[in-house]
């Protein structure tokens, strides 16, 4: 658009760089000056298109319609309108449309009248067919200017000579300002070069026109719209009119930017979790993957997915439970839900978990969709884990039976007790059986009884010492609580009357049988007497009372207790009582049993830490 401030010679300058016929006039309405392309078209000088010269070019018959028309649009002053014939430098006359556009200073008086000709078919002298044409002219601008879409129009140069009202109110720019080229000025910086190349090749080439671009709206604020335009042609081909829509993609263009982000953050998300997705139509045999699932599978992107493919990584040993769950999923019979091994390129083996459901779309096609986790580690993690639990329980053996050996060493005073008194019954018996064998059967008879009796007791102390020091697997059988507790007074009785303590056992009758390893609870209930009778050693002024009591804790469960009359536990290693290693000497964990089923009396072993009572030192198995 020209400067009002501009000289007569920059006028004329800028006028001469554009390419379509311009001409300027005064606010008068006078002929200032006419454009390079305008003096070559008429092969008129400029000197000779001053003033009133140009009007040798307009068809005779054309210039009083003309000059009438022209006067009433300088009245006017507004944009008008007027149509005639324009001599070509051959000689022949075209028809042309003229479009005044009148130019304002600041306080809005017309400082300049921009004039653009548009070359038109040729205008028939029948006056009829000018008025029925623009009839139709204002028939088809009534139609746009209420249509629901951003709609114009421009001659086959490119030069606007419409925008609807819509389009209009939408930018909020005026008619004047739009014309020609003006509305490119509402196009973003960014956004410009590329449009007007995408517009000026189409003008060139006669193809459609369609491209995205930021335009400034009625607020101030850019938004994207998509621009489209296609040629209007007459019967030989030519373009004589294009026609153009701009429609408003803003939010169509965030929703894209909100699922591009949400695809980031998806293919991320794949990417740390080692999660794959796929898709798969049944019917067409069609796969998607999502590159997390190419990663997995160690498979180009540039290659297409098939069943074929992704079968061939299948370990062997697993291919035909994977044919059957893909059999079953291809008729949407069942959900994939499995475990299986991929055989890599280069020997390694991966272990990966598939999910899938199958769905069907509004037509009622099948489709699968799912994911595929790559376990691999998991799966490691998972076998060193039971390496550990397996090192662990053979550490807990070792640690159980050197626990085992250092307590019988405690005890052997004890246990040589235990093993000498039956011994000693066993000589003196004998000595007085020989005697009596010379003066009283009967009484012979008894001794030897009494010798019997005492080997046996002899020889189950030696029993139980044997499978105290023997490095054994567990083993769980039915048992006598009741039972096992009496053995393990057995062996620590003598401990108990040396360190002078007073033992009592309440064993509650009927209990039901546990199942146990004997010689782990054996071992238990030891570890609690010694630690009980340790921890009474210095209580010379306090009673040495030592309470077993085994009973019935509900129908389920046998509680075996045992009380002691000590100091207590130091309350700073209360919490951390049944660490590993911290009480060596202290047996952290009891075996329990609990009925499964009373009906059937199956039991099964259950192990849990003790419990520890506020008086004294209380240890209960539960």
């Amino acid at each position: 658009m020209l400067k009002d401030q501009t000289s007569a010679g920059e006028v004329q300058t800028a006028l001469d760089t554009i390419p379509v016929l311009i001409c300027t006039a005064r606010p008068d309405g006078t002929a200032e000056s006419v454009n390079k392309c305008w003096r070559e078209y008429t092969g008129l000088a400029l000197d000779e298109t001053k003033d009133h010269g140009w009007l040798f070019a307009v068809h005779p018959r054309d210039l009083e319609s003309f000059a009438e028309k022209w006067r009433t649009i300088i009245a006017s002053g507004e944009t008008g309108d007027a149509e005639l014939r324009l001599r070509r430098f051959d000689g022949d006359y075209r028809g042309f449309k003229v479009r005044a556009v009148p130019h304002r200073d600041g306080s809005g008086s017309i400082t300049r009248w921009l004039v653009r000709w548009y070359a038109t078919n040729p205008v028939e002298d029948v006056p009829e067919a000018g008025a029925q044409i623009r009839r139709v002219e204002d028939e088809l601008r009534a139609i746009l200017n209420n249509a629901p879409v951003l709609a114009w129009s421009t001659f086959p140069d490119g030069w606007a000579d419409f925008l609807n009202e819509r389009w209009l109110s939408t930018f909020n720019i005026s008619w004047e300002e739009a014309l020609g080229f003006g509305w490119a000025r509402l196009i973003h910086p960014d956004d410009t070069a590329n449009m007007l190349k995408q517009w000026q090749t189409s003008l060139l080439n006669g193809v459609p026109f369609a491209t995205e671009a930021r335009f400034r709206c009625f607020d101030g604020k850019y938004r994207w719209f998509l621009n489209r335009a296609d040629p209007l042609r007459d019967k030989t081909g030519k373009v004589v009119k294009w026609y153009g829509t701009n429609v408003d993609i803003e939010d169509l263009k965030r929703t894209e930017s909100r699922l591009r982000r949400s695809e980031a953050y998806l293919t991320e998300a794949q990417r740390l979790s080692l999660t794959g997705s796929f898709g798969w139509i049944p019917s067409t045999g069609e796969i998607q993957w999502s590159d997390e699932s190419f990663r997995i599978f160690q498979i180009d992107q540039s290659i297409k997915p098939t069943i074929e493919l992704a079968l061939q990584r299948v370990h062997p040993d697993d291919r035909a439970l994977v044919n059957q769950a893909i059999d079953d999923g291809s008729h949407g019979e069942a959900d994939f839900d499995l475990i299986h091994r991929l055989l890599m390129p280069n020997g390694s083996v991966k272990y990966v978990h598939v999910r899938s459901g199958a769905v069907k779309d509004a037509d009622g096609n099948l489709e699968v969709v799912g994911a595929i986790t790559d376990i691999t580690a998991a799966k490691e993690a998972e076998e060193a884990l039971r390496d550990n639990e397996r090192r662990l329980l053979a550490a807990q053996a070792e640690l159980s039976h050197i626990n085992r050996v250092a307590t019988l060493g405690e005890l052997t005073a004890s246990i040589t007790h235990e093993v000498s008194q039956p011994l000693g019954a066993i000589a003196a018996n004998a000595s007085a059986a020989r005697r009596w064998l010379v003066r009283d059967i009967d009484e012979a008879r008894g001794a030897i009884e009494e010798i019997e009796r005492e080997a046996v007791r002899a020889a189950a102390v030696i029993s139980r010492v044997r499978e105290l020091y023997k490095k054994a697997d567990l083993k769980k059988t039915r048992l006598d609580i009741n039972d096992v507790i009496n053995d393990a007074m057995l062996l620590v009785r003598q401990e108990v009357i040396s360190s002078h303590v007073s033992l009592e056992l309440e064993l509650a009758s009927g209990l039901p049988a546990v199942h146990g390893d004997r010689v782990q609870l054996q071992q238990v209930i030891i570890n609690l007497v010694m630690n009980g009778i340790q921890a009474m050693a210095d209580t010379a002024d306090t009673p040495r009372e030592l309470l077993i009591r085994s009973t019935r804790d509900g129908p389920e469960e046998v509680v075996v207790a045992v009380q002691d009359l000590g100091t207590g536990i130091d309350p700073e290693i209360e919490d951390k009582l049944f660490s590993p290693f911290l009480q060596p000497s202290l047996m952290a964990w009891a075996w329990a049993s609990r009925f499964v089923d009373p009906s059937s009396r199956h039991m099964e072993a259950a192990c849990g830490p003790l419990a520890i009572g506020a008086q004294g030192r209380r240890f209960i198995l539960r």
